[in-house]
């Protein structure tokens, strides 16, 4: 996947040592006599070398930035507001004291240790269907949506990728739900990355956990049939786009970005190339198909087994247009080739899952579960992709892994 827009990085490395000198200086009112003797003291600094990850647009900074002599480049607390500038940092070399990063780092998971997120996305799912299956009945329809709408974008920010983890890991027994759910999450994500704004997101969000009001039944039932359509089926996932449209109205929704959207969310058959009116297409339309498709490949069928993530990722970026595509591009760019939530097969014959991205699309952060000879680890080992021992060399199957995984643990959720 060479072809592929490279992976943002979201972890840090320790790679320089170094001293920062400090002077005692005089005070202003001193005399000859009374000026102590200016001593020089050699504080030794370990920084870590920041990736782009770690430096968000129009958010202050949680720590001082540095070269990599520890010379200042930003203080703590200034606010990025060009992407440009972020480019030329990265250029330069950005690090960070590792006292002042770590500090950080056990301030924020103080703030999140009460909030378990594996918790707080199961809610969510049952929430959402809750919703999408009794619409009919429920006169606060649009307004509960909105809601659960709200929850979801707290969810990201708290945790985005335990988050990630979970929309790629976890097995439903309802695929129409909770594939509606994965779409609205990744797209939010994807949006994120384009600049949208909180609003647009926010509709962005309603328009994918609705766009298969108008088919649910009909979209579990074709999970488990392995026969081909039948022309009634056919006719209904054709006229299902502007179904929901239709449902959503009686419901309530008025927001006509919402309603334009779950209408025109069928792009393209099948994810292919990009049409040739590019500019007459529904912005939040075509991000939910796009997601909506990859998300499908990830999913196993009665009548196929799913995908493994790097060859769903490549299948995509083929047959839509790759490069010249910016929704794929910018999708394959947030996911990578091994997203959190995946299994995959190590150099040394471990069997691992991923858990957060890393800094390339290559070496993303993993844990051991099962070594080569078929031993269960009682507890996964965290593994160093960067090192040829410990280099991903293939995926897994999920269907391959027959764990129950302790999701709270491995993300330190769980308490001590």
């Amino acid at each position: 996947m060479s072809d592929f827009p490279p992976m943002r990085g979201v972890t840090c490395d320790l790679r320089h040592t170094c001293a920062q000198q400090v002077s005692t200086a005089p005070s202003s009112h001193s005399t000859m006599t009374d000026i102590p003797t200016v001593t020089a003291v050699w504080v030794a600094m370990k920084l870590l070398r920041l990736c782009a990850d770690q430096i968000q647009l129009n958010k202050p900074l949680p720590w001082n930035v540095r070269n990599e002599a520890a010379a200042l480049l930003l203080g703590k607390g200034f606010l990025i507001k060009e992407q440009y500038q972020i480019d030329t940092l990265l250029e330069r070399g950005m690090f960070v004291d590792q006292d002042e990063f770590e500090a950080h780092q056990r301030s924020s998971r103080a703030a999140k240790q009460k909030v378990d997120p594996f918790a707080l996305w199961s809610a969510i799912l049952k929430k959402v269907g809750v919703l999408l299956r009794t619409h009919h009945d429920n006169p606060q329809f649009a307004q509960d949506i909105v809601g659960v709408s709200g929850h979801i974008q707290g969810a990201i920010k708290h945790d985005v990728e335990a988050g990630t983890f979970e929309m790629i890991y976890s097995d439903h027994t309802s695929y129409a739900v909770a594939h509606s759910l994965q779409t609205a999450f990744v797209a939010s994500l994807v949006a994120e990355r384009f600049g949208w704004s909180d609003t647009n997101r926010a509709t962005l969000i309603n328009a994918a956990l609705t766009m298969n009001i108008g088919m649910l039944e009909l979209q579990n039932q074709l999970s488990q049939q392995s026969s081909p359509l039948t022309a009634q089926q056919k006719a209904d996932i054709e006229a299902h786009p502007r179904h929901g449209r239709e449902i959503l109205e009686k419901a309530g929704v008025t927001n006509q970005d919402w309603l334009k959207a779950v209408e025109a969310h069928h792009v393209t058959p099948d994810g292919k190339g990009f049409p040739d009116d590019e500019r007459s297409q529904n912005q939040m339309a075509c991000m939910i198909h796009y997601t909506d498709v990859y998300l499908a490949k990830l999913s196993p069928r009665a009548s196929r087994p799913a995908l493994a993530s790097n060859a769903a990722a490549r299948e995509l970026y083929v047959s839509g247009g790759g490069a010249n595509n910016p929704y794929i591009a910018a999708l394959i760019k947030e996911m990578g080739i091994f997203p959190p939530g995946s299994f995959v097969k190590l150099a040394n014959g471990d069997t691992a899952i991923v858990l957060r991205r890393g800094e390339s699309a290559n070496t993303p952060e993993v844990q051991s579960l099962v070594s080569t000879d078929g031993w269960v680890f009682p507890d996964p080992l965290l593994r160093n992709t960067g090192k040829p021992e410990f280099k991903i060399v293939s995926t897994v199957p999920r269907s391959n892994v027959l764990l129950n995984l302790d999701r709270k643990r491995m993300f330190g959720y769980a308490s001590s």
